[in-house]
């Protein structure tokens, strides 16, 4: 839809430009025409004053209806700002509250956060733990993108920039010990299979020596029957 109105805007520019723009027979060079008179003037063979005073009528006509045109088919962003001035403030439910800082400006200059969670302490989370911390990390990162953009937009210095590197660090440290988890799951696992591999060569050997005994008392049995056949006759 976008790109067919882009197309309908782009042909009516070139019409305009061809009814303002006639073409001129002098030579080009490059990209630049040489024009001995102004485009908006026609020549007097064209029927004198009242000609020239009707044809810029009409192309301001043109120009106007196209401009009408234009702003009724461009799409123009109107912010809520009652919704705006709510946000991050007491009182408010809106679910864009996650991405505003609720602390006050004042408790926030005068109250230092605390530091980044170290690897020795998250080795002692289970997996829900680190995965709800990750979250809550996860939604902080999202506010403090939002509060340092405001703070780049307004031109003012954001208060306690360090939370940012505090909180990266702390993502960094769950993906450690996640893959220190995985890494050790996997080491597992393979010497998981490697017993199984020994067990299982193992109960062939005894397979094959149990065999060897029901042969050898299968051959004792037939020699002591034959030898009792021999003893009778």
């Amino acid at each position: 839809m976008l790109t067919s109105a882009a197309t309908r805007c782009a042909m009516h520019i070139k019409n305009i430009n061809k009814t303002l723009w006639p073409s001129i027979s002098q030579p080009q060079i490059g990209h630049h025409r040489f024009i001995s008179s102004s485009p908006l003037v026609m020549d007097d063979s064209s029927g004198g004053e009242s000609s020239t005073t009707t044809s810029s009528d009409d192309k301001k006509e043109k120009i106007q209806r196209w401009m009408k045109w234009n702003t009724s088919k461009t799409w123009k962003y109107e912010p809520n700002l009652d919704l705006i001035s709510k946000i991050g403030k007491e009182g408010s439910t809106s679910p864009l509250d996650a991405f505003r800082d609720t602390v006050s400006r004042e408790k926030r200059q005068t109250e230092r956060v605390g530091r980044s969670w170290s690897v020795k302490e998250l080795r002692r989370k289970s997996y829900d733990d680190l995965q709800k911390l990750w979250l809550v990390l996860y939604k902080e990162k999202n506010m403090l993108l939002t509060e340092a953009n405001l703070a780049r937009r307004h031109g003012y210095m954001m208060i306690q920039p360090d939370r940012r590197k505090k909180v990266r660090k702390s993502m960094g440290a769950i993906r450690h010990v996640l893959g220190e988890r995985k890494r050790a799951k996997i080491a597992d696992h393979k010497l998981y299979l490697e017993e199984l591999e020994r067990v299982g060569a193992l109960l062939e050997e005894l397979d094959v020596a149990a065999g060897e005994e029901d042969n050898m008392e299968d051959g004792m049995h037939k020699e002591a029957t034959e030898k009792l056949e021999e003893d009778k006759i």
